[in-house]
């Protein structure tokens, strides 16, 4: 058995470091459009809103301590587009645009002492010449100074507008870009004295004082360390940068320079964004590698990070990103989540109970925070990580890997240990130089997968494995492989917020329709709301996430219209890329379905693409990692001119035209998909008619999308194409609990965001142990999901009769429906699915009502 031994000094706890090694545990960070979605529970849904609040910021041991908001430019800067507070240098900011801010005001109402910070993605259309050279490989000297003013108003008026709308002032500022090669030292100098000598052009009553001193952090860079060595080599940088952050690495840079910063400056080092775990731990559980609630990406990984960030690099706050997926899933970085939000019409969301409670191993045994409210701190000498990896800790896994966090007055302590090896591990730990006994009994917390494959998957999360007291201050403590424990002197054993319950939420999951044939209709009025609807959010329209560009409700002559915001004049200067305005809406369980827009093109802008005013819409949408209307597998688009388009990923298979078409009066468009039958309308006229034969898909999403023009939509309306349309009823993961398989499967999770959870199950057709997928469902029909990267057959069995002995699935894409058997008497049916010759590949089943 592998075996360490350390010692618990209380002599060597470190009181003079300040907020240099407190623990701040976990922070929360609001970026590309990936908070989008709770605008609508917070409305839609209160009660699963404020649940969510609390899951993260509530209680007495609060998992959040910060909230970090990251300024949108109206760009896809990853998942989606967050808008920004400002489109002109003259505007007022408008910190209602987006969820981010009023999300922290929300969350300060739970946890009034949260601390907060902003930065930068990219710059928004205003700033875009100003600030062109950052994109060079030296913006130190390429940006001019006579950019520095006008970006830092952007910040001041945003920190400003945040104070006058919700009444909180801004904590921490980046005041360069988000993960920058190339940290700006100039420009975050000039910023910082800026920000200290600030005394004018505040509104009456504003805590100027206060603003003069809100903290700086830097650099915020991906992966590149060398703004540690920077702040260890210049003394003026290091007085006016306090807090120092870099992402996605453990370690240090080659020169120590943060471990530098934090032992022997008191310098701040946040692990400034970091994952949360991939795949769901109620899925990991079933994987073929029998590594139960560990592996790649897990909770545990993320645990182990944690751990190793803070033994390398002195980072003592790790920020999630994201914490809350309340975007729709497909988009890039999808099933990296603590909790997902994305069904806001039925306040359902899906806690990751498993990879919440790795993190609570912390956060619920330890006081977090700052030096003024008596955090607890991190005993350095008691701490140690051997994993290997500097982002994804996949190796080495067996060496050492623990933390020791100790209150300030040495009373209590708490150790975690995180084992995600196939071995265990014990633990000889001796106690010493304590405020109190050094053999007061600590409890054992742990954290470990199912004994048994008929186990819920959450049956042994954090409980109290046994109750150890140490003698002649020594004790032994075992951990167990792929699993996390904490042993502590705090007697919790009775506190409800520490004692494991399975968080779920307050509502079932239900697919958005309407009424009659009608599944959704927006004419963007929002009668039936508050006055102040439309206001709190900014313009926000409901349900709907932006993917590039920005759509807001406007009114005008007494009639309020979705318009479309930037220009190209008004285009931000990119984080990466991002691509033209589009939109995301709807229930991804939706199959046959049409979609009516009444739009109006905008003919009075005047722009260099002579292509570049249209409008589409897409349909049957799953995947959009890359922000794009033809992410749509099918796109019909119009264009100025009268031309239209069909585009079957990415391809055009129809082209038409309308003579004579008006830009001056509004159009009816109609894009309606039956089964694998596709066809459009203009005005009641049909132009296009379509039969996709060749790997058809048959549900998702619906998309619309503009050029970088001022379109306007005045009312969308989507319905089933006819009354007896059946809808997707619910899908299931393939690793979920109520599939049954048996032969030779091969469960694998931890995949790429292209995957429904990152998962996929294999099953190879082999003579003596023949895969066979079973499972019951009550409707009409069901649907098997999964790209197919070879040929394979199926003998599909039904309620016990075979109804295909010789079935080929389609080879399709990610996430698209390789088998569909629709039809069947609505009841209740049990299904087998064998495989008989290749490699059958399955993502998830959809059930048909």
């Amino acid at each position: 058995m592998n075996k360490t031994s350390f010692i618990i000094d209380g002599k060597k706890l470190d009181l003079n470091a300040m907020n240099a090694n407190t623990f701040k545990g976990f922070g929360y960070i609001s970026c590309n459009n990936s908070s989008r979605l709770l605008l609508d529970y917070k409305w839609e849904y209160p009660e699963s809103y404020q649940q969510i609040l609390t899951i993260l910021f509530g209680g007495t041991h609060p998992l959040m301590r910060m909230l970090k908001v990251e300024m949108g430019i109206d760009a896809n800067t990853s998942s989606g587009t967050e808008p920004a507070t400002m489109r002109t240098a003259d505007e007022a900011a408008n910190v209602c645009r987006g969820a981010g801010f009023q999300l922290i005001a929300d969350a300060r109402q739970l946890q009034p002492t949260l601390k907060t910070a902003i930065l930068r993605w990219g710059e928004p259309g205003f700033l875009r010449k100003l600030w062109a050279n950052v994109k060079t490989d030296n913006p130190d000297q390429d940006v001019l100074e006579a950019a520095y003013e006008p970006m830092y108003q952007w910040y001041k008026k945003t920190i400003i507008a945040a104070y006058e709308t919700y009444g909180y002032l801004i904590d921490y500022v980046d005041p360069d870009r988000n993960e920058t090669k190339h940290p700006m030292y100039r420009w975050i100098k000039w910023f910082a004295n800026r920000l200290r000598a600030d005394k004018s052009e505040f509104p009456e009553g504003f805590p100027v004082e206060k603003y003069n001193d809100i903290k700086l952090i830097a650099a915020d860079q991906n992966y590149e360390r060398d703004f540690g060595d920077q702040m260890v080599a210049d003394q003026d940088l290091r007085v006016k940068v306090p807090a120092v952050g870099f992402h996605y690495n453990t370690d240090d840079s080659s020169t120590q320079s943060f471990t530098k910063l934090a032992d022997e400056y008191q310098h701040e080092v946040w692990y400034s964004e970091g994952i949360a775990p991939m795949t769901n731990g109620k899925y990991r559980v079933h994987a073929s590698n029998g590594e139960g609630i560990g592996g790649t990406q897990s909770g545990l990984d993320i645990a182990n990070r944690l751990i190793k960030s803070y033994v390398k690099s002195r980072r003592s706050l790790y920020l999630f990103q994201p914490a809350v997926s309340a975007y729709y899933p497909g988009v890039n970085y999808s099933h990296k989540e603590l909790i997902s939000a994305s069904r806001p019409w039925s306040g359902f969301f899906e806690v990751d109970n498993v990879g919440l409670q790795c993190m609570k191993h912390f956060s619920d045994f330890a006081k977090a925070g700052w030096d003024d409210e008596g955090a607890w701190r991190y005993l350095t000498s008691a701490c140690d990580s051997g994993v290997g990896g500097t982002e994804n800790l996949d190796h080495n896994q067996e060496a050492p890997s623990y933390l020791t966090l100790m209150a300030p007055d040495k009373q209590n302590y708490s150790v975690i240990f995180v084992n995600d090896s196939a071995e265990p591990r014990m633990y000889h730990i001796t106690i010493q130089n304590l405020a109190v006994n050094q053999s007061q009994p600590l409890d054992v917390w742990e954290s470990i997968g199912p004994k048994s494959v008929e186990d819920g998957y959450d049956s042994r999360m954090k409980r109290i494995r046994e109750t150890i007291q140490p003698i002649d201050g020594k004790a032994d403590i075992l951990v167990y492989p792929h699993s996390i424990v904490t042993a502590t002197t705090l007697r919790l054993r009775n506190d409800q917020e520490v004692v494991y319950h399975r968080l779920a939420a307050p509502c079932t999951d239900k697919v958005l329709k309407g009424t009659g044939d009608m599944l959704y209709m927006d004419d963007f009025s929002y009668a039936h709301y508050s006055s102040d609807y439309l206001m709190s959010r900014g313009g926000t329209p409901r349900y709907m996430t932006d993917q590039g560009g920005a759509f807001e409700v406007v009114r005008e002559n007494d009639r309020n219209f979705l318009q479309q915001m930037i220009s190209e004049k008004q285009r931000a200067l990119d984080w990466e890329y991002s691509y033209a305005p589009n939109l995301t809406f709807g229930d991804d369980h939706w199959t046959d379905y049409a979609v009516m827009v009444s739009v109006k093109f905008d003919n009075h802008t005047q722009q260099n693409s002579p292509t570049g005013n249209y409008f589409g819409i897409g349909l049957r949408e799953l995947t959009d990692v890359k922000g794009r209307l033809e992410s749509a597998p099918y796109v019909f688009k119009i264009f100025s001119d009268g031309s239209c388009q069909l585009i079957k990923e990415d391809q055009i298979v129809k082209l038409t035209y309308i003579d004579n078409f008006d830009l001056s009066i509004d159009h009816q468009l109609i894009f309606q998909a039956e089964g694998n039958h596709l066809t459009a309308s203009v005005d009641n006229q049909h132009i296009i008619d379509f039969v996709d034969t060749d790997n058809p898909h048959f549900s998702g999403r619906v998309k619309l999308g503009s050029g970088y023009f001022h379109t306007r939509i005045k009312r969308i309306e989507v319905k089933r194409v006819n009354r007896d349309t059946a809808l997707i009823s619910e899908r299931l993961d393939d690793l979920d609990d109520r599939l049954v398989y048996t032969g030779n499967w091969l469960h694998v999770c931890g995949l790429d965001n292209t995957k429904w959870n990152r998962t996929l199950s294999y099953g190879t057709a082999d003579a003596e142990k023949t895969p066979v997928l079973s499972f019951c469902f009550v409707g009409t029909g069901f649907s098997l999901i999964g790209k197919q990267n070879t040929t394979s057959s199926l003998q599909i069995t039904i309620n016990h009769q075979v109804i295909n002995w010789n079935y080929h699935p389609q080879s399709g894409s990610d996430r698209s429906e390789n088998t569909r058997i629709i039809g069947l008497l609505a009841g209740k049916h049990q299904v087998t699915v064998m495989v008989t010759d290749g490699k059958f590949t399955l993502d998830a089943i959809e059930f048909i009502e």
